[in-house]
């Protein structure tokens, strides 16, 4: 009946859409790691996703996985972990939260510089032959193995315990732990004996003992290990300790030097390209310091005077300008655009991928004074103080052509200028532009199954009679194109493959719209909205 052929297609457009919705409302990662260094082909794959480059401060969360080829290397941040990856390796981030550090190693090889382990947290590494647990600050070099290998856990600081494959051994410092790759497993203790590579990822002998950084942020905060050898901490009133950055190009400004990704759950997340910049673009906020003239100001980064033990990890804190989905009209050729500026202290981020406020407020917490003032918005939207606000760094907004923010090109090459009153004048929009990213291949696919699905659910249906008239008395093009002897399997054959290239056709031109749909489509509140003029 069409009643239920219309439904059966509304279930199916359903389903697409609601995996889409659901993936988006995911509650964020409570820690978050980053690629803190890669030498050539280094790849990271999101959960559920495929293979792609890695790049400098790409966020690392849980159910991520990276791999180098055999003569790349590359490093990660999470924390207090400094986690080196050696050639032809790759791991996996099976569990990543508050208290909890859980690596796989599938294969290759790893090194980690443990700063601190606080009591009741847990770093575990998986092996295929068993699982390490490391028990104390200090320096580890563990080795996968394979059926040609031994597997291989060195301890030259700290204390290991490895369990498995018929093995239970405490690792004390200076000791390595051997288990052989063929036949019955079998362990044995050695001394533990550095070469190139370990030496390539633990501290030179001369590092500081407390570092200067931890004196003004918590250890849990991701990329706090880069800050004291790229600049210079110094106490400003009303802000405590601030941190200045050195050695920046003159029209520097927070946000743009780097690019724009989509990670999710969070969506549009900041990736800087100095090494030093994961977290001043994630924690804390920036600040306009002035000199002694108006040439002399500089950009200092506030932490915040009371670091939070946990930080909570923000995609970007800033504000975007423009109208939701659409962004900034501006002359041609450029077209639309995409503007934001950086927070400063005391101004609030509201996210757009959760309405928890409580989350919300911990978010804040250290760089506005008194989060409780963070009040509930309006069914999801931000309070009306935050589109109102008086925001102390509009007038350093970075702007872009819409197709650089969306595509992840680097944004200091395609600035956009545009006169302050136009910033100025421009609807604020808290914490996300509202635009959609390009459409993955996968989603492509899945859309365009669910498009012939609704095609083949749709069709109306032949009567039997019909049916039968058609597979007894095929019409006479088909009986010409098979020949003046077509038999009657042939002709029905004939008329079989018919609708077969008929139906592939259908769903390669499903395809072909979907994927010029994808790259001009908008935020769905941006389409339905009936405000279509651009600011």
């Amino acid at each position: 009946m069409p009643n239920t052929r219309f439904l059966a297609a509304f279930v199916v457009l359903l389903s697409v859409i609601w995996a889409g919705a659901a993936r988006a409302e995911e509650a964020p990662p409570s820690a978050v790691g980053r690629i803190s260094a890669s030498t050539g082909a280094v790849s990271l794959r999101p959960a559920g996703g495929e293979w792609g480059a890695a790049a400098l401060n790409d966020p690392v969360i849980a159910g991520m996985a990276v791999r180098t080829t055999a003569p790349a290397r590359a490093a990660l941040g999470i924390g207090a972990a400094r986690i080196a990856l050696s050639g032809a390796t790759e791991l996996e981030i099976a569990r990543l939260d508050d208290t909890t550090r859980q690596i796989v190693v599938q294969q290759g090889r790893i090194g980690i510089h443990l700063t601190r382990l606080a009591p009741g947290e847990t770093v575990e590494i998986d092996l295929p032959r068993g699982g390490v647990w490391l028990l104390a600050p200090g320096d580890y070099d563990i080795t996968a193995g394979n059926d040609q290998m031994p597997s291989r856990v060195a301890v030259f600081a700290g204390q290991a315990h490895f369990t498995g494959s018929g093995a239970d051994r405490k690792i004390a410092a200076g000791s390595t732990l051997v288990l052989n790759a063929k036949g019955a497993t079998a362990a044995t203790l050695d001394s533990a004996a550095a070469d190139d590579f370990a030496a390539a990822w633990r501290p030179a002998p001369d590092a500081a003992a407390e570092p200067v950084a931890l004196r003004h942020v918590s250890p849990e905060m991701t990329g706090w290990e880069t800050l004291d050898g790229a600049g210079s901490w110094e106490e400003a009133a009303g802000f405590g300790e601030i941190w200045f950055p050195k050695n920046l190009p003159d029209d520097w400004a927070p946000y743009r030097y780097g690019h724009w990704r989509w990670v999710m759950p969070w969506g549009w997340s900041w990736v800087d390209d100095a090494a030093w910049g994961f977290a001043p673009s994630h924690y804390g906020r920036w600040a306009r310091i002035p000199g002694a003239g108006a040439e002399t100001a500089r950009w200092a980064w506030v932490p915040g005077a009371t670091p939070a033990a946990h930080p909570v990890y923000t995609p970007a804190a800033v504000n975007f300008l423009g109208t939701a989905g659409i962004g900034l009209s501006c002359p041609d050729p450029v077209g639309t655009a995409v503007a934001w500026f950086p927070l400063a202290p005391g101004e609030a981020y509201w996210p757009s991928y959760t309405t928890d406020l409580e989350l919300i407020r911990r978010t804040n917490a250290g760089a506005v004074k008194d989060v409780a003032k963070i009040g509930p918005g309006i069914g999801g939207d931000p309070p009306g103080d935050l589109i109102t606000a008086a925001y102390q760094n509009r007038r350093f907004a970075s702007v872009v052509p819409r197709a650089v923010f969306a595509g992840g090109r680097a944004v200091a090459p395609a600035l956009v200028p545009l006169p302050t009153e136009r910033l100025a004048n421009a609807p604020v929009l808290p914490g996300s532009p509202q635009i959609m990213p390009p459409a993955s291949k996968p989603m492509v696919v899945a859309v365009a199954s669910a498009v012939h699905t609704l095609a083949r659910i749709l069709t109306p249906r032949q009567t039997r009679a019909a049916a039968r008239t058609l597979i007894l008395r095929p019409n006479r093009a088909a009986m010409a194109q098979a020949g003046s002897g077509t038999t009657f399997a042939q002709a029905r054959s004939v008329f079989a493959a018919r609708v077969g290239s008929s139906a592939s056709r259908a769903k390669a031109r499903a395809v072909a719209a979907y994927a010029r749909a994808s790259r001009g489509r908008t935020h769905l509140a941006a389409a339905t909205s009936t405000r279509t003029r651009l600011h």
